[in-house]
Order: structure tokens, then sequence, then C-alpha cells
């Protein structure tokens, strides 16, 4: 579990330090050719490069206050203050419900601050917009896995793995899981979202 901490902790570095400035909404081609590339990639550097540009593309707001909010957001994050970045980015999406990303930045703020129910509630709303989110999917497993719901954990980190097979630790965590247990009476849908996650 600490191994797949330190991972998703660099994950969550590597959302937060992405680029929020690009011009254009994230392209729906775009993000299908970069998830393409990335599931058929080998090389580390390769691999760094694509999973960077797919939170680039999840990031990418066209209209200027919106992307203002989404860099405040970011940046509030970066700097620990929570709460702000809930209020700023709850902001964002009363403005941009579509934005994907911002329902995901919110949920990472709430795991940040403990509120797991704020932050499974968020993940469902973002993998609605985006059902490849990587991102949202290995939190959710972490959250699900702190719950003790370790059926749902395995699940969730199987859907995280599955749009994104490099996800360092996620294997052993998996296998981890699945040895307390977690590999009896997977639940369809471990979002808890009222509906099955293809």
């Amino acid at each position: 579990m600490n191994a797949l901490r330190a991972c998703l902790a660099a994950l969550l570095g590597l959302m937060l330090g992405v680029n929020a400035m690009a011009q254009n909404a994230g392209s729906g081609p775009v993000l299908d050719t970069l998830f393409l590339k990335l599931r058929d990639a080998t090389d580390p550097s390769a691999i760094r490069t694509l999973e960077a540009a797919i939170w680039e593309q999840w990031v990418m707001v066209p209209d200027m206050s919106q992307r203002a909010l989404m860099m405040r957001g970011i940046a509030e994050m970066q700097q620990q203050q929570f709460e702000s970045s809930i209020e700023t980015f709850t902001r964002l999406i009363d403005v941009a419900p579509a934005l994907s990303e911002a329902w995901n930045k919110r949920a990472t703020a709430h795991w940040l601050t403990g509120n797991f129910t704020a932050s499974l509630a968020d993940i469902c709303e973002t993998v609605k917009r985006e059902p490849r989110h990587f991102g949202a999917y290995s939190g959710l497993g972490m959250i699900r896995a702190e719950m003790g719901e370790t059926a749902r954990a395995v699940a969730a980190f199987e859907l995280a793995r599955r749009w994104n097979p490099h996800i360092a630790g996620i294997d052993d965590e998996i296998a981890r899981l699945k040895a307390l247990g977690g590999d009896q009476g997977a639940d369809a849908d471990p979002l808890g979202c009222g509906r099955p996650t293809t």
C-alpha cells in the first residue's frame, strides 16, 4: 500500500503540475490517440510524456475566466489550502459543469481533507464525463481500500489499470487486496454511483 501511495502522490503531483494555460478544450480525438499510444507504450520516458499529455488535455479550459478558476484551484491545492480549493472548484463546476477535471480536482481536495463521501460523489461525476479517468479510479481505489471495501477497491484499481496499464505499484496493490479477500464478491458498481462501470 505504501508503494501505491507513493505512486499516487507522484500522480497527484503530475496532475497539479500540468500546464493549465492551454488554449483549447481537451479534444476527444486527441485523447483517443493519446490513450491508444499509452496502452501500447513500453519506453518509460514515452509513458511519462503520454500521461502528462493526457492530464494536460483534461485541464484544458478555453474560457479565460474558467481557466483562471482552474489555475487558482490548482495553486490552492499546491499550497495545501484545500478548503479554499474546494470553494474555487465549486465555482468552476457551477459555471462549467461538463468539465470533468473540475470535478476530479474537487474530489481530490475532498479526499485530502478526509471527506470520503464528498470525494466519492465527485468521482462519480468525473467518470460520468470522462470514463477513462485513471486518476479518478486510482483515487477511488485508495478510498475504498481505506474504507475496508477490498472488493470495490480491487474493481476500482482494475478500472484504473485498464486505461493506464503503467501505474507503478498498482499490480502489487491489486494482488495485496485480493489476498485480503478482494477477489470475492466484486461489485459491478465499484463507484457506488448506482450504475455499472464499463
